[in-house]
């Protein structure tokens, strides 16, 4: 297995294409487990739950972490086996919660007499309206279908699947569209919560595990279909493009029609017994799932959201702090305004922000600001699941949990970020004692807040004691300071250059003899550097400065043939011979 490499702090492992370096996700066979992506541990009491550190372990890796894959994959048994090339095939893990098919049909023909609209429904498929050409184990597939509701597995729709006696492919008379693209066919939560929403993505990311490690388990040349009727509609909806590269489908894509499938694959879904993450339960004690981790660097990735190395080019960087503010009916911050102030007048001399993030702003947008935060404050609501994108050193500040204490804090573990909340209930006060919608009793969720300053300062520094002493935050910071440097002395640079070059002609004398032109109406003149000039010898300095790596930069300026105006440049005299040498000059398109 080959693997691509991106640094955040940590090695990241994005991509899985060929076999030349020992690394692994963590549930490969023979995958050693200081090779392993996980960075799990767990430093706090696991409270009873088991009888050991080491146990206590496992359980986190099984639960929540790439262990949850290897048991998703180890589960995995035939349910429809092939018995001669070209047959269909269905393998599903315990209880229908993945399957993968290929030669697979589906008939979707009485679609059109449904005239509403509809989603989690359990009978879209009935008796003979998805099946292959495969020996089907009856016993087994009854005995797997036992989770019957809409987001917790596949076995409303698989429980339905019989042989057929056609073969399914291209020419079958019994497929009235035949799709060869890979296609995930999805159930999901609600789109308009991000909480819930992704619960989609993450499941989807790990099925991509869960399938298989092989040459294009990343691919976006993938079809997703969702098992509904409604037009898609989500201010999250760009999320599926780190998936895709095709427009989504949905069931009235199919209406009417008998469909085959190349490749079927019904991902792990939203609200599985014992999935992830909605509603987990979480052994206490431990944190950082490589899981969640890898799956929030594959969306930055993949959305081309940059790390703070490229947002934050200073000096001296504050720690940054984003207050997301809710413009809705309930758990509002009524001292908001008295709380920002408190955190402008801070000694510490925090950066703040503050922010709401509505349907209408653009989430690429929403992820970039999440990406330059350092603490992030919220009150409990879908909010705070841009926890899972801040990054690693970052810590995230509930201000209220409101009575649900395990479900962001779990979140925050999942993804290996520090979390905080309010405990002192004396120093907070609710406006009323809150009313549920449903049934008018009090409710911690129904209502709004005040905050003590003093004590939510108290919390907030104790958030930036986190953020200042990880050393992920100590290693960015000396990687910034080293950028400042390295830009002021390019503008020294560049300064220096336009003293040199516009000396008079009697200090040509100076410069090497090799290098010496004779005085034309053309080189009176002589030309400023352009700015890819300076930008080429500015990072064939960093590489002597840093890493004294010549080789490798003088064989990848000569592979890009930048070419230049004619340009003379004096550098510094331990560089200025070395740098005369790469540039690359040419006139008119002619190389020299």
């Amino acid at each position: 297995m080959k693997v691509s490499l991106i640094p955040s702090g940590r090695t990241t492992l994005l991509f899985a294409d060929e076999d030349d370096t020992g690394l692994c996700w963590g549930y490969e066979t023979n995958c050693p487990q200081h090779l392993g992506y996980s960075n799990a541990h767990c430093p706090g009491d696991h409270k009873g739950w088991v009888s050991s550190k080491n146990q206590q372990l496992q359980t986190f890796i099984n639960q929540a972490d790439f262990g949850f894959v290897k048991q998703q994959i180890l589960s995995k048994t035939t349910m429809c086996e092939p018995t001669a090339d070209g047959e269909s095939l269905l393998e599903c893990s315990s209880y229908l919660q993945f399957c993968r098919g290929k030669n697979l049909y589906l008939d979707f023909r009485d679609l059109p007499a449904r005239k509403e609209s509809f989603r989690y429904k359990m009978d879209v498929l009935k008796k003979g309206q998805i099946g292959g050409k495969c020996k089907l184990d009856k016993s087994r597939l009854h005995s797997e279908a036992t989770h019957q509701s809409p987001l917790q597995s596949w076995a409303p729709e698989i429980q339905h699947f019989e042989e057929l006696s056609d073969m399914v492919n291209e020419e079958s008379q019994i497929c009235d569209v035949f799709i060869d693209k890979p296609t995930f066919i999805m159930k999901i939560d609600a789109t308009v919560n991000m909480y819930h929403h992704f619960c989609d993505f993450f499941n989807l990311y790990t099925s991509l595990h869960v399938n298989g490690t092989h040459s294009k388990m990343f691919s976006r040349d993938i079809n997703i279909l969702i098992w509904e009727t409604y037009t898609y509609h989500s201010n999250f909806g760009i999320t599926w493009s780190a998936f895709t590269q095709n427009p989504l489908m949905n069931l009235r894509t199919f209406q009417g029609k008998r469909v085959c499938f190349r490749e079927a694959l019904f991902p792990l879904l939203p609200r599985m017994i014992f999935g992830l993450y909605y509603n987990t339960p979480i052994v206490w004690g431990c944190k950082e799932s490589g899981l969640f981790h890898a799956f929030s660097k594959f969306i930055l990735h993949r959305l081309k959201i940059p790390k703070r190395t490229a947002i934050d080019q200073v000096v001296k960087p504050k720690i940054k702090i984003l207050l997301l503010s809710r413009n809705t009916q309930y758990r509002r911050i009524l001292n908001e305004q008295a709380l920002l102030d408190a955190l402008r007048l801070s000694p510490r001399q925090y950066s703040v922000k503050r922010v709401e993030f509505t349907h209408e702003t653009d989430f690429r947008h929403q992820l970039r600001v999440i990406q330059d935060t350092d603490i992030f404050i919220g009150m409990h609501g879908a909010g705070l699941t841009h926890l899972l994108f801040l990054p690693d050193w970052a810590a995230v500040f509930e201000l209220y949990n409101c009575g649900d204490e395990h479900c962001y804090a779990d979140l925050a573990r999942l993804r290996g970020i520090h979390y905080q909340t309010w405990t002192n209930h004396v120093k907070l006060q609710p406006q009323d004692e809150g009313h549920h919608p449903s049934d008018g009793g009090p409710h911690a969720k129904f209502t709004n807040y005040s905050f003590d300053k003093e004590e939510f300062l108290r919390i907030v520094d104790l958030a930036a004691d986190h953020v200042a002493n990880h050393p992920a935050y100590r290693h960015m910071l000396s990687h910034l300071r080293e950028s400042a440097t390295d830009v002021i002395f390019i503008k020294s640079l560049e300064f220096k250059n336009q003293l040199l070059l516009t000396r008079s002609r009697k200090h040509t004398v100076n410069w090497p003899k090799n290098f010496t032109l004779t005085e034309t109406k053309e080189t009176q003149k002589r030309p400023v550097p352009s700015s890819k000039t300076l930008e080429l010898h500015m990072k064939l300095f960093l590489t002597l400065k840093r890493e004294n790596f010549t080789t490798v930069v003088v064989k990848s300026v000569f592979q890009r043939k930048v070419l230049v105006e004619v340009e003379w440049i004096h550098l510094l005299a331990s560089l200025e011979i070395l740098v005369l040498g790469l540039v690359v000059m040419g006139t008119k398109g002619k190389e020299k």
